[in-house]
């Protein structure tokens, strides 16, 4: 019976974990409005492009948070929005590079804030 109350409180804690997580991923993206409209991205891809911006690097796992709001997906997923943000925005000289097997981030990033005007993106 202990067993069963340490797994359950254990979940417990990683359900509030991933909760905490996914609300701190939400609340880096509140500048949604500052973005280029020619871009037309998708709310999905809008929410992915702005997690970029406020991380020095986004994880896989953080991209499914956003995404999905689980980790639990495959991450093809995640590679296929990437793939429609850098097809929509490559005219744009935005870079996005893949790091191997962990994640991404946005080349100039610090560019990038400044010229959206978005000093207020919290890192």
């Amino acid at each position: 019976m202990e067993l069963v109350e340490e797994t359950k409180e254990a979940l417990v804690a990683r359900v509030r974990a991933l909760e905490q997580k996914f609300a701190a991923l939400r609340n880096s993206m509140r500048a949604s409005g500052a973005l280029p409209t020619n871009w037309r991205l998708t709310p999905k891809e809008r929410d992915l492009f702005l997690v970029l911006l406020a991380n020095d690097s986004v994880t896989k796992e953080m991209a499914m948070l956003v995404l999905y709001g689980t980790e639990d997906r495959p991450d093809h997923g995640v590679a296929m929005f990437m793939s429609r943000i850098r097809s929509k925005t490559e005219g744009h000289s935005v870079v996005i590079e893949t790091i191997n097997r962990t994640g991404y981030r946005l080349v100039d990033q610090l560019a990038w804030t400044k010229t959206l005007k978005l000093d207020a993106v919290e890192h």
